[in-house]
């Protein structure tokens, strides 16, 4: 009998493998055994919370954008697009 409660206390112990946690950075939810290999994959350490000069930044760009034509828009939405894609887009 001892040796049962041994062992339920052990498995008690154990986190279990299907444990699911949100990553700090994106918000997204992984399995807890994933979640290192996810940050070191998905964000090398970055980190992609927007700080104030970001925010200053983006608000910028959508007046300038408010103010350039439609063929201007569609061939900087391209460029955009381009320059996504060479960097791989985000998480």
């Amino acid at each position: 009998m001892a040796k049962v409660d041994t062992d339920e206390t052990i498995v008690a112990e154990t986190p279990s493998a299907s444990a699911v946690v949100t990553c700090d950075v994106c918000g997204r939810r992984y399995n807890q055994r994933y979640l290192t290999s996810h940050k070191r994959l998905s964000h090398n350490g970055k980190n992609h919370a927007p700080s104030a000069d970001d925010t200053r930044d983006v608000e910028t760009i959508l007046a300038l954008y408010k103010r350039i034509s439609p063929k201007a828009r569609i061939e900087l939405k391209r460029r955009l697009s381009a320059t996504s894609d060479q960097s791989g887009g985000s998480c």
